[in-house]
């Protein structure tokens, strides 16, 4: 049941607590509040077959309010407790299966001499069908015994009978008295050698080192199975079941850790000894015919315990008188226990079994025994190895939800701060533009300044520069034109064609007279149109121009002279030639050489 307390949800909040003596069957539904418990219902039956009388108790449970289902613990008297001596130490307990060996091996002979109890003649005996000589009578006609009175020929006809048709024969019991009772032993009694075991450790033993007392309940497998399915047949799971006496000490205060404990029920006695908080000492006590009160006496004084330890009562029935003879035949201080929930239908041990079920109890004062055995250790339970999972997993989801929790909150903190420098950044792309924008107007405004500006300087030094240059050059072609005119030339026409594409020199004339003159290109270019009377003359004429041309810096291109028809419809020849200045690309003129002084002077 340390489970329990370890893992408070595998505690069950209401349970359903059966006794059975072999010929009753009570009940009761206790359920759990906070670190006690409380009875809500209970019920009761005379019906000796339990399958029927289980059914009966648990009608009556559902008519005062029971929803039924759950689970469910009993008492019986077919389940033996004793106190066994193991070398095997709690803190370093043995395999399941070692201990389990080791348990049934201790309890296995106690458990054959505890069923002896239930044969038929104990019972009809119990039940007070009949009395204990007649049963000695019947046991001596088994075994062959002659009768007083009677002949060996009496007792061989009676030595082969079972012992209930015998006393029925004899007289002696009804049979419906027997029948009752065959009906009741089926209850308590299992004809099978397997058997299921419950421990729980106590105290080390004094005098014998390296040994420890150990608490041990068992009870018949297939008993065992009887009940479970019984209760299964009712919607109910049997968990436990517990011995009919002894589990009161489950009510013990827990600073109680020195102490004797008496229980009674009808014909039955069990005393306990608690030392160092562990139980050292029980002793089981039956005899249908003595009062509780000689069964206590002889119970306490089986123990022998020290005078000044404190004793304490549980009885059932309730019975108030028997704690103060007790108390004065003993000459000491009795203290009862008992609970609240213990009434005319609730025994004490059924308190202490559905205390210590329920997880109340402090320490292993009762041992119950479980269908398949005792739970592995808690370590290697599946429902502990589950809840372990669940646990992990739900630590390692609660971690990485905390983590992903942090990362966003990291996130979420990195992303104001980059969305506040995107807006910084924003307003300062905004800002750039904007300057931007005014930074390419001022370009546009100073583009346009320049080029007015180049506008301005252009025009002024055309007016300054070109203007000049160009009258003295018309000038100076017009003078020299006159001086080579004669009586057999006449100038038709002087033109200038269009300046605004300078062609290079090549693409002008193919044939130029100066290979370097091929890059530049013609900064000046005048057509000029003449008649002669003569070949020689035009010849002669355009070798004159190109003399007096060559102090302009301009060269004769493309000289052509051609026949035909010139002024008053005379015959003579067309002269037509170019006079082009040349320059280099970057705009400087090209001077050729003074004939006279052979030097070359530039001219922009």
């Amino acid at each position: 049941m340390k489970f329990n307390r370890f893992i408070p949800f595998a505690i069950p909040s209401q349970l359903l607590v059966c006794e059975t003596d072999g010929f009753s069957l009570r009940a009761a539904v206790l359920r759990r509040a906070d670190q006690d418990m409380e009875l809500l219902y209970q019920a009761k039956t005379e019906q000796v077959d339990m399958a029927e009388g289980l059914s009966d108790v648990l009608t009556t449970l559902k008519s005062q309010g029971w929803q039924g289902g759950g689970s469910a613990i009993l008492l019986s008297p077919a389940v033996f407790s004793t106190l066994v001596e193991l070398p095997v130490n709690p803190r370093k307990p043995r395999p399941l299966l070692q201990m389990l060996e080791l348990a049934r091996w201790e309890a296995e002979p106690l458990l054959l001499q505890h069923v002896t109890r239930w044969s038929v003649g104990h019972l009809l005996v119990g039940q007070g069908y009949m009395t204990e000589e007649q049963a000695r009578a019947v046991m001596d006609l088994q075994q062959g015994k002659s009768r007083a009175g009677g002949g060996l020929a009496l007792a061989e006809q009676f030595s082969l009978r079972r012992f209930g048709d015998l006393a029925v024969e004899l007289g002696y019991i009804k049979r419906s008295q027997l029948n009752a009772c065959l009906t009741g032993q089926e209850w308590l009694k299992a004809a099978d050698e397997a058997i299921e075991v419950g421990w729980a450790a106590q105290s080390a033993v004094d005098d014998i080192p390296g040994t420890f007392n150990w608490l041990i309940s068992c009870v018949h497998q297939s008993l065992l199975q009887r009940w479970s399915d019984a209760f299964a047949r009712q919607g109910v799971k049997l968990q436990t079941m517990y011995p009919l006496t002894g589990c009161s000490a489950a009510l013990l205060p827990p600073t109680e850790t020195h102490a004797v404990l008496l229980e009674t029920q009808p014909g039955l006695g069990f005393s306990t000894r608690l030392a160092a908080g562990g139980i050292t000492a029980l002793r089981h006590y039956l005899n249908l015919h003595k009062a509780p009160l000689d069964i206590c006496l002889e119970s306490y004084h089986a123990l022998h315990a020290p005078p000044r330890e404190p004793v304490w009562l549980a009885s059932w029935p309730p019975a108030p008188e028997l704690a103060a003879n007790l108390e004065h035949m003993l000459e000491l201080d009795l203290h009862p226990l008992s609970h609240a929930a213990v009434g005319d239908k609730v025994s004490p041990g059924m308190a202490g079994a559905a205390y210590h079920a329920l997880g109340l109890a402090e320490s292993e004062r009762c041992v119950g025994v479980r269908l398949g055995g005792p739970l592995p250790a808690l370590r290697d339970r599946l429902e502990v190895r589950a809840a372990a999972l669940v646990l992990l997993l739900l630590v390692v989801v609660g971690v990485a939800e905390l983590s992903l929790w942090a990362r966003k909150s990291s996130v979420e903190s990195y992303k104001q701060q980059v969305d506040a420098s995107w807006q910084s950044i924003d307003e300062a792309i905004k800002r750039i533009n904007a300057q931007a924008a005014e930074i390419a107007q001022i370009k546009d405004k100073i583009k346009s300044l320049r080029t007015e500006q180049s506008r301005l300087e252009n025009l002024a030094r055309f007016y300054d520069e070109d203007i000049p240059e160009r009258m003295d050059l018309v000038k100076g072609v017009l003078g020299m034109l006159q001086t080579l005119v004669d009586n057999e030339v006449v100038i038709e026409r002087l033109d200038e064609p269009d300046k605004s594409a300078l062609k290079p020199a090549a693409a002008a004339n193919a044939a130029a007279p100066n290979p370097i003159d091929a890059k530049r290109i013609e900064a000046e270019n005048l057509v000029l149109e003449a008649w002669a009377l003569s070949d020689s003359a035009a010849q002669t004429f355009i070798k004159r121009v190109g003399d007096a041309a060559a102090r302009w810096d301009l060269q004769v291109r493309e000289p052509k002279v051609t026949f035909g028809k010139g002024p008053l419809q005379s015959n003579g020849f067309s002269i037509s030639l170019r006079l082009v200045k040349l320059a280099e690309p970057d705009g400087k003129i090209i001077r050729l050489s003074n004939p006279n002084t052979h030097e070359t002077t530039p001219f922009e």
